[in-house]
């Protein structure tokens, strides 16, 4: 195949990870890239160790609630593809014996009723959280037994790989597809579009913020930069990759911008947008930023759960981002025993003994924010 299609193949696939609504279509170009009959994509909860979502297009029976609740869980094909590395390719058919496959329900009333007769498949990345795995698909009557031109896998893998990886990063930092869909404003996210050479063209109220602030990322000349010259390099090169202003393909990537005053560092993600997605007709990228902090309890709602005072309810939160009582001490005009005595107190209130496992404590606190309805973004 062309290296236009190759391109194309591509884009389509870092667009599904921005809009789950075009997934069936990046599969099927997948599958029509490397020769397969279908192509499913599967997100696993590592917590419940169960499908959390599937997509797919191609050969396949049933509905996918049916494969939900059903054939994903005797799926014994999935833990095998689990173990795999990143990207290394497993062939149902030589992992599980035929002994086995002529008594197995998933295979006969899921795969052959659905007539496919053998998977390629792969785990593409894993995060803390979740994995991302792909199957392609043999049919069932296909003259060729191995359909798949291996090297057009082989060579796809590296952007399915980098497009996993975004997509699992973009799941633990909140990410809602819908932002594509017109709804920035309804993501927690600061979300900002640029061009490849970085020059913002569109923000949410999140990113209007953050920008603002300028305690970490700014806007100079109209491009997007970061307090620091390196930062602002790494983000340069992120963008030109993403847009393929480089000459490569486009690729994801994220790195950490700090800011000011002793804040946790911005975690900012770089996606590749294909031109008219996002309603504009040149190539993007989205820039994602998330601030740890926050997703942090608040002082309050710290108040609320252990009894604490608002003056103890400062420096657990100060401590919690890690600042030293020594600086704490300057900062707040207060004497260091007065501090010391301030963290004896919030100590004993939650119940734990060190200072580490106060940290602990609150950064594990789940934070909901309250957000308009999800059938409003569909």
């Amino acid at each position: 195949m062309s290296l236009s299609t190759f391109d194309k193949t591509v884009a389509s696939v870092f667009d599904a990870v921005l809009d789950e609504q075009v997934a069936p279509s990046a599969l099927q170009a997948v599958a029509g890239y490397v020769g397969a009959a279908g192509a499913a994509y599967l997100l696993v909860n590592k917590l419940t160790s169960q499908v959390s979502a599937v997509h797919r297009w191609g050969c396949a029976t049933g509905s996918i609630p049916e494969y939900l609740t059903h054939y994903s869980k005797i799926d014994p094909f999935r833990p095998l593809q689990e173990k795999l590395a990143s990207g290394s390719l497993g062939r149902l058919t030589e992992r599980l014996p035929q002994s086995v496959l002529r008594r197995d329900g998933w295979y006969n009333d899921y795969l052959l009723k659905g007539g496919v007769c053998d998977i390629l498949g792969t785990k593409l990345h894993e995060s803390p959280s979740h994995m991302a795995i792909i199957g392609l698909y043999c049919a069932v009557g296909d003259v060729n037994p191995d359909p798949w031109d291996l090297g057009a896998v082989r060579a796809l893998l590296p952007s399915l790989c980098n497009a996993a990886s975004l997509h699992l990063g973009l799941i633990d930092m909140g990410y809602r597809s819908a932002i594509m869909r017109g709804r920035l404003d309804h993501d927690a996210a600061g979300v900002m579009f640029t061009d490849k050479d970085g020059r913002v063209i569109e923000t949410n109220q999140a990113a209007e913020r953050i920008l603002r602030l300028a305690d970490g990322l700014t806007i100079r000349n109209g491009l997007i930069c970061a307090r620091r010259s390196f930062e602002t390099a790494k983000l340069t090169e992120l963008i030109a990759h993403a847009t393929a202003a480089t000459g490569s393909h486009p690729s994801a990537g994220c790195l950490l911008i700090g800011r000011d005053g002793g804040r946790p560092a911005y975690i900012v993600r770089i996606a590749p947008v294909t031109a008219g997605l996002g309603g504009y007709d040149l190539p993007m990228v989205m820039v994602l930023v998330s601030a740890p902090d926050d997703h942090r309890v608040s002082e309050s709602e710290l108040a609320e759960l252990y009894g604490l005072s608002p003056a103890e309810c400062r420096l657990a939160m100060a401590v919690a981002f890690g600042k030293r009582l020594n600086d704490l001490a300057g900062e707040f005009g207060l004497q260091i025993t007065t501090l010391r005595t301030q963290l004896s107190s919030i100590l004993k209130k939650c119940e734990v003994e060190r200072q580490s496992d106060l940290v602990r404590l609150i950064s594990n606190i789940p934070v909901v924010r309250l957000t308009p309805s999800e059938t409003e973004l569909v």
